[in-house]
């Protein structure tokens, strides 16, 4: 990553997975001797379970409704039995002000242990999680986020939708950390998905430096949708020639700017996202391009790349296209 002092950009929820995200990104912010910025997105409710607030006539949809007029800043006051006092109790905003601290400090315990150094800083922004990691997508390094191991439907219900309607407008690379690097094989492995396009570049620029920094090799995939034809001539010499050239192409000038990385090309015939998967069991990330970028010509984001978020074995890279490529 050409970046500059650009921070990399964690965002924080009080999840396992946040946590482990928060983990990942320090590790990439000390290989790329980057600070570290821990953000969370403090959202509001409509209001607190069980509270009483006034109640006004609204109109939604063209339908009327009761809505409730909540003041978060007001403080509770109640009388203590027995104490023959009355007594304040924090306000809504102050009690989710606290928490939010503890949640930034706990992920920054998280992100500075065993990594002596590292330059870490902590906001609070309030908006929507999507809204908020968009913002600060312009000014990241990279953006990182945790999600949990749902089902595609499942997920569209929780904090870890935000992967794809981030990852698909950011213009930094994003990193979907869905569980724990998978046991490495041997050499430790980096995987980038490729098709030939011009517009694979900065996915392949980025899998590269990432193997180079970790000592990795990098595993090449090109995975080619079947048909009738392709399947009657797979394996053939013709075809297996032209996988290569497109491999190739793809790939020149990176093995001489990174020399010390061995470079496995692999061509597989069946779905891409299966396909990618499958290539990416031990690898120590998935590194895939959005909209076309890194091998997926005129598909977006919600195709090949909206079912690795869902389906990838390990952390997966989303390294967006430079203007002008295609």
């Amino acid at each position: 990553m050409t970046t500059g002092r650009r921070p990399v950009v964690a965002g924080v929820e009080n999840s396992a997975a946040g946590l482990l995200a928060v983990g990942w990104a320090a590790d990439e912010a000390v290989r790329h001797g980057l600070p570290l910025r821990l953000v969370h997105a403090s959202e509001w409710p409509a209001a607190p379970a069980g509270a009483e607030a006034p109640q006004r006539a609204a109109r939604h949809d063209g339908r009327l409704h009761t809505a409730h007029a909540f003041d978060w800043t007001a403080v509770d006051t109640y009388h203590e039995a027995g104490a023959g006092a009355t007594v304040q109790r924090p306000s809504w905003a102050d009690r989710r002000r606290v928490a939010d601290e503890a949640l930034l400090e706990r992920a920054r315990v998280v992100a500075t242990t065993g990594r002596a150094g590292l330059e870490v800083s902590l906001a609070t922004v309030e908006g929507s999680p999507v809204d908020v990691l968009r913002g600060e997508a312009p000014d990241a390094a990279m953006l990182v986020l945790g999600s949990r191991r749902l089902s595609a439907l499942a997920e569209l219900f929780t904090t870890g939708s935000i992967a794809v309607p981030v990852s698909a407008h950011a213009p930094c690379p994003v990193a979907v950390v869905r569980g724990p690097e998978p046991a490495a094989g041997v050499p430790p492995t980096v995987v980038v998905g490729v098709d030939g396009s011009a517009g694979s570049e900065p996915a392949v620029g980025y899998a590269f430096q990432t193997a180079a920094l970790r000592g990795a090799a990098l595993r090449a995939v090109q995975v080619r949708p079947p048909t009738p034809d392709m399947v009657a001539a797979f394996g053939s010499e013709s075809e297996v020639e032209e996988s290569v050239i497109r491999l190739s192409e793809t790939l020149a000038g990176w093995g001489e700017k990174y020399p010390e990385v061995p470079v496995e090309r692999v061509t597989v015939l069946g779905h891409r996202v299966r396909g990618l998967a499958d290539a990416a069991q031990d690898a120590l990330c998935l590194v895939v391009g959005s909209r076309g970028v890194g091998g997926f010509r005129g598909m977006l984001l919600g195709s090949v790349t909206h079912g690795l978020i869902h389906h990838a074995p390990g952390p997966l890279v989303i390294v967006p296209r430079q203007e002008g490529t295609r």
